[in-house]
């Protein structure tokens, strides 16, 4: 355990910066001929992004 933090801790903290981070980065490619998203835009699309997926893996674990 590193830091004397579980692994599974570990992989949520992963998944909750890589998944937005691939979205906006896809994003980004289609939007490449208009210029991409804008710096704004990317970071209120990070912060859904997360938050959604975020309540997608509380809810995993809850199991309702």
């Amino acid at each position: 355990m590193f830091l004397g933090l579980d692994i599974a801790l570990w992989w949520l903290i992963v998944i909750l910066i890589v998944v937005p981070t691939v979205i906006i980065a896809a994003l980004n490619l289609i939007f490449r001929k208009r210029g991409g998203i804008g710096v704004g835009w990317g970071g209120v699309l990070f912060i859904a992004i997360a938050t959604v997926t975020a309540w997608l893996l509380i809810f995993d674990k809850v199991r309702f």
